[in-house]
């Protein structure tokens, strides 16, 4: 109120040459100097309040994902800890964004907000894989402890496969965070190989075995690496089939060759006119046609001549 020395009467009670305030109001003051003279005056005093900033809670996305921010307060001025100047900002960097905010009072507030940006799960099931009828394939989404769901149904970390397909997965992990792969599996079916029914034929004579499958590798249990083999001799023959594709299959079949029955009808002979030889093929149970064709195992013959 200035004129030192004086005594002073403030309208808030306060006796004081200066008072100081912050609440909004009409101040006013009476001045006495020595000689007992007065003055008065008085001001109004305006206490703007500040702005609200409230950037909310902390917040979090995951990877290609983004934030906007809101300082609030429209028709105010903003400055952004990344230099920004609007209202809102979008994010998509982690880190602790402030603003302050100045209205039009000239009064500012601020407030700050942590952003947490969460790397996606990285999931890679590989490259597409293929196997034989019979045979199974592991897929692995990895990230253990994430959640599974397979283009199957299934949902856990790793699936077994048989089926020709195209598999994939959604990997989600506990930060929410999601990502997808996926890869094709091909189950190739086997050759077929058929030997056929066991076989059977006589000394001196031969059996061709075939294995099919024309273009295939072949390995037969005589070590023969051909389509087809001649055999002629006993016992069981196996081959190994393998295609283009690597996928294997294997058959036998039994073969039988008989030994010829031995026929000896001895030396020449020979008799009298009124004689008679009796021939003897040999051989009991056996089928007989001789030359003169009788269809017993002996004959008699009275007669010169060559008996087969």
């Amino acid at each position: 109120a200035g004129n030192p020395g004086s005594s002073y009467l403030w309208s808030n009670g306060a006796t004081t040459q200066t008072i100081t305030v912050n609440t909004s109001g009409n101040y006013s003051v009476v001045v006495t100097d020595a000689n007992g003279c007065s003055a008065t005056d008085d001001v109004n005093v305006t206490v703007h309040p500040n702005p609200v900033v409230d950037l909310g809670l902390d917040q979090e996305t995951c990877e290609g994902g983004s934030i906007t921010l809101d300082a609030g307060n429209s028709g105010a001025t903003y400055l952004w800890s990344n230099g920004a100047t609007t209202q809102t900002i979008t994010v998509s960097t982690s880190g602790n964004y402030s603003v302050v905010v100045t209205d039009a009072n000239g009064c500012s507030a601020t407030d700050d907000v942590n952003v947490t940006i969460h790397p996606n799960p990285v999931v890679d099931l590989g490259v597409d894989q293929e196997t034989c009828e019979g045979g199974s394939i592991t897929l692995d989404a990895g990230n253990a402890g994430s959640t599974y769901l397979w283009s199957n149904g299934a949902t856990s970390q790793t699936i077994i496969v048989n089926t020709s397909g195209n598999y994939s997965v959604v990997v989600t992990d506990a930060n929410g965070c999601s990502a997808t792969d996926d890869v094709n599996v091909t189950v190739h079916p086997n050759p077929v190989v058929d030997l056929g029914l066991d076989q059977e034929t006589c000394a001196g004579g031969a059996i061709t075995l075939d294995a099919g499958n024309p273009g295939s590798t072949y390995l037969w249990s005589n070590g023969e690496t051909t389509q087809d083999i001649t055999v002629s001799t006993s016992g069981s023959y196996s081959v190994v089939v393998t295609d283009a594709n690597g996928c294997s299959a294997t058959d036998d079949v039994n073969v039988t060759i008989y030994p010829n029955p031995v026929v000896n009808l001895g030396l020449d002979q020979e008799t009298c006119a009124g004689g008679t030889i009796t021939l003897d093929a040999g051989n009991p149970g056996s089928s007989y046609l001789w030359s003169n064709g009788a269809t017993t195992q002996t004959i008699t013959v009275n007669t010169s001549g060559n008996y087969s």
